[in-house]
């Protein structure tokens, strides 16, 4: 009787970190009439207005707000008026840093760059924040469509960072503009 009680104890505990690492599933969504297309996680939806407004107050809504029932994990996505090129996407982080440390003295960026994604240069930059009571990861990334900023958010609260982090990183590496 021992020995089952034990074989059942050892099969729950190598089960247990596949269980709480669990892939999310994905499901494709596109932007602007078709040009920009990546995957997101089905478990984030549309942001209602009333939660927009709780957690952004006045601030314009986006062309993509998701989020999960919680509001613990958004994802947004907004077409910029920057033009720009490719070329200038890393000073375009590079600034977007600057801009954020100016505002948040307690920004913690964690790495970015520029990389090559389906073929178009994406910028991104991961880094953490103090949100009231809690700390958030935040995951920015951004690529030019029709020579203008197309501008990525992830973010959720940092106790969820372990589930969460690869998941976003699988939306940017899915990303395809055209």
């Amino acid at each position: 009787m021992r020995k089952n009680n034990l074989k059942t104890i050892l099969s729950v505990a190598v089960l247990i970190p596949f269980i709480s690492f669990a892939q999310i599933k994905m499901e494709k969504l596109n932007l602007l009439n078709g040009k920009v297309e990546f995957n997101s996680p089905t478990e984030l939806t549309k942001m209602t207005d009333e939660m927009w407004t709780l957690k952004y107050q006045n601030r314009p809504k986006p062309t993509l707000v998701l989020s999960d029932k919680n509001g613990e994990v958004n994802f947004i996505a907004d077409m910029t008026n920057q033009p720009a090129s490719e070329s200038q996407l890393d000073s375009f982080k590079d600034f977007q840093i600057q801009q954020l440390k100016r505002n948040r003295p307690d920004l913690n960026v964690l790495n970015g760059g520029v990389k090559v994604i389906n073929g178009k240069k994406v910028g991104y930059f991961k880094f953490i924040t103090q949100a009231i009571d809690q700390k958030v990861f935040n995951y920015y990334f951004f690529t030019i469509v029709d020579g203008k900023i197309l501008l990525f958010t992830f973010n959720c609260i940092e106790k969820l960072q372990i589930n969460w982090e690869k998941s976003a990183d699988e939306i940017v590496s899915s990303l395809k503009t055209k």
